[in-house]
């Protein structure tokens, strides 16, 4: 198998799991990212070069690179996946001029000539969710036109990794594609049953609504929690540093056997790993810590909760209090008759930022309209439920941010897999990762495409 824009190796992880293949070789240029995928599967070739300077060495029929890592020839290569990263589908307008010319010259398409050279078997493409609708489907349209011009067989949808046994809401696009002669994998059932609000996969391409070959209601498995995910990890404080630790007493439940017991080579003994690793989470200033502490254990608590009043800092500097200075023109005053706004732009005048508090235990976020308290960092995630959305990054029951180790678990991680750098690079990996349990969903499929084919 060959991993292209493989950061910490979740694709890999799964198919390791699932037993469909193993990482010969794996792309990846950031080097924190490589260092990780490393680190968990030493016997891969792991490549840091730009992927498209390291296909042309290929093509100009070279064995090596200037590494001295050996390159995988035509031939090798039976199974090629990746999530070629491009940033537009989440937001950020590239195709905003050329668009065919801009797409030509685009990481996808760089991942395509990788299988145009390379022709394996099988071809997995992963992306956000938006990469099906993005420019009116432009970007997908294309993709499936140059893969079925290669030959190959396809199928694409939207999957919610929830649906796999992960304890998040993560909707991811897929391509699935099968070399002629082999047997088209199946999208696979969902195994934990989950919100139907979240499980909206269809996609409209051409004013064409597409429903999913995925329709069930039901699924044998209950929905994994946050409190599946991190209740038998210990307490720790903000920016907690401490590199290995006892866990919290046994585990509390099935998912936190599977995470504790799995190896990240694909296998579960019994004997689960005596020591934890990872759990460290990032130093906040003392103006965030005390949001946080003054932020309430609750579900779904956040800004509005917290007290507007002057405080000591830990650094021994004061937050002031925020202060309403005018009439809010939409929302009217408060029933108390005390004003509401902050900003002159709550008059309907244009925004002053003379205006601007800063320091204030509420935070005041200068908005494009309008001044007005933010809950950026400041919410707390619900335990009873998956993670949610990003912003709510506070522990639920702690005053800290999540830890490394609980967003790995939250990507279904087992704890034996090691991410490598800075506590903001680890979080990059985890976060940019693909959910081993939806990868291992999806690479049993194409195991069982591979078993039909052969009997």
């Amino acid at each position: 198998m060959l991993d292209v824009f493989a950061g910490c190796g979740g694709l890999s992880e799964g198919f390791h799991q699932a037993g469909v293949a193993d990482s010969c070789w794996a792309v990846e240029i950031d080097e924190p990212a490589a260092q990780a995928f490393r680190l968990n599967y030493s016997q891969t070739t792991v490549f840091t070069d730009d992927c498209n300077i390291l296909l042309s060495l290929v093509m100009e029929g070279a064995k090596t690179n200037s590494r001295g890592q050996s390159l995988p020839q035509k031939g090798d290569v039976e199974l090629l996946c990746g999530g070629p990263p491009c940033q537009g589908f989440s937001g950020m307008n590239i195709f905003n001029s050329r668009e065919y010319s801009q797409f030509k010259n685009s990481l996808v398409i760089s991942y395509l000539s990788f299988c145009e050279y390379y022709r394996p078997q099988f071809f997995l493409l992963e992306s956000v969710r938006n990469f099906v609708s993005f420019k009116k489907s432009m970007v997908l349209k294309l993709t499936l036109r140059c893969l079925v011009k290669m030959g190959y067989q396809c199928t694409f949808g939207v999957l919610q990794a929830g649906q796999y046994g992960v304890p998040q809401t993560r909707r991811r696009a897929i391509i699935l594609a099968a070399a002629p002669g082999e047997k088209l994998p199946h999208f696979p059932n969902p195994t934990h049953v989950f919100s139907p609000r979240a499980c909206q996969l269809t996609v409209v391409a051409n004013d064409i609504k597409y429903e999913g070959s995925i329709r069930m209601d039901s699924a044998p498995y209950r929905t994994i929690t946050v409190r599946d995910s991190m209740s038998d990890l210990p307490h720790i404080k903000n920016g907690s540093a401490v590199r290995s630790m006892n866990y919290n007493g046994e585990p509390h439940c099935h998912y936190q056997r599977l995470v504790r017991g799995k190896s990240h080579r694909g296998t579960s003994g019994n004997q689960h790993q005596p020591v934890l690793y990872g759990h460290i989470c990032k130093e906040m200033s003392p103006l965030v810590a005390a949001r946080m502490r003054y932020l309430p254990i609750g579900p779904g608590s956040d800004w509005r909760d917290l007290p507007n009043k002057c405080i000591r800092l830990s650094d021994g500097t004061t937050a002031p209090k925020l202060q309403y200075t005018h009439h809010d023109k939409k929302n009217g005053r408060h029933k108390n008759k005390s004003l509401r706004g902050v900003c002159s732009c709550a008059t309907g005048q244009p925004c002053d930022s003379f205006y601007r508090q800063y320091g204030t235990l509420i935070p005041c976020n200068h908005g494009a309209y309008h001044i007005q308290v933010t809950d950026t960092i400041i919410g707390r995630g619900f335990m009873e439920e998956p993670m949610g959305k990003q912003g709510r990054v506070l522990h639920p029951e702690q005053h800290r941010v999540v830890s490394v180790k609980e967003c790995a678990r939250s990507q279904g991680f087992p704890d034996t897999f090691h991410f490598f750098g800075t506590i903001l690079d680890k979080h990059r990996q985890v976060g940019n990762a693909v959910p081993p349990p939806l990868a291992e969903a999806i690479g049993l499929e194409i195991k069982r495409s591979v078993e039909k084919k052969d009997k």
